[in-house]
């Protein structure tokens, strides 16, 4: 909720601004100076990188505005219950519950801990997966980035144009206004874009991708630690500390809990961990 305030404040912000410069020189011009700079950023962008890595960016960005916040305690009650499963219950249980597992990661995990893998081969796997998607999320900043770069330069080219036309046409001063107005607009946009759209974006993101390696670290470390039937409360009260919170004391009148990668944990935790 807060993170559609916060974006609907900077979209009222941006609008604002766009409005005062727009109030005192004619929409032509204003679309022809944030055309220059809008087309020429985004095209640059596109030469740089494939459109697989937009799309992604997009998606992201999207999913993070929609999001009102995360609580891991899911989860790691998640990995408790199938710490437990393996521990109790064996590998046969353990697949049939960590096929239901939607999250990519974990359920690659648990199908690691069945195929018998020992504890070094599972990090040196979950390590390569780990180091794949992360590339794919260092281009999408990298695509923010660049396009952050990318957007005052572009601002500059069009108060190039702008001061060309003014010397091409120093005898009318109708023209000499036209040209001076594009070359001020086009740094305008240019310098609204790259502060007040790509960088804020390409931060969030950042911070995002910070916050998913260390749940994947975790979700790894546990994966190992499941490998080698570690005692399952041990499993949880080790991720709460690593995550830096409490573990929680659930009641039977709580709603059913569900993971982020989807699964019910209220009908696991009742079947394999007593008292739950």
């Amino acid at each position: 909720m807060i993170q559609r305030i916060v974006l609907a404040g900077a979209a009222l912000f941006l609008f604002f601004l766009a409005g005062n410069v727009m109030g005192e020189t004619s929409l032509v011009m204003n679309i022809k100076s944030a055309g220059i700079v809008v087309v020429g950023t985004l095209l640059t962008g596109f030469l740089a990188f494939p459109v697989t890595t937009f799309k992604g960016a997009l998606e992201n960005l999207l999913i993070l505005f929609r999001q009102t916040g995360q609580d891991h305690r899911p989860l790691i009650e998640q990995m408790e219950a199938l710490a437990l499963i393996r521990r109790k219950h064996g590998d046969k249980v353990l697949e049939s519950e960590g096929a239901k597992i939607e999250h990519p990661f974990l359920r690659k995990g648990m199908e690691l801990v069945v195929d018998r893998y020992d504890r070094y081969e599972i990090r040196n796997i979950m390590e390569r997966e780990f180091e794949m998607y992360f590339s794919r999320k260092d281009s999408e900043v990298g695509l923010l980035t660049t396009l952050t770069r990318v957007a005052p330069a572009f601002g500059f080219v069009g108060t190039l144009i702008g001061l060309i036309n003014v010397l091409g046409n120093m005898g009318d001063p109708a023209k000499i206004g036209q040209g001076m107005a594009i070359a001020l607009l086009t740094t305008f946009y240019g310098l609204l874009l790259s502060n007040f759209v790509f960088q804020p974006l390409a931060r969030k993101l950042s911070e995002s991708i910070k916050a998913e390696v260390l749940l994947l670290n975790i979700i790894m470390d546990a994966t190992m630690d499941i490998s080698e039937q570690t005692n399952s409360r041990a499993v949880s009260h080790r991720l709460y500390s690593l995550l830096g919170e409490k573990k929680s004391n659930n009641r039977g009148d709580e709603k059913p809990q569900t993971s982020p990668g989807g699964l019910s944990i209220r009908p696991l935790l009742q079947r394999f961990i007593p008292g739950k």
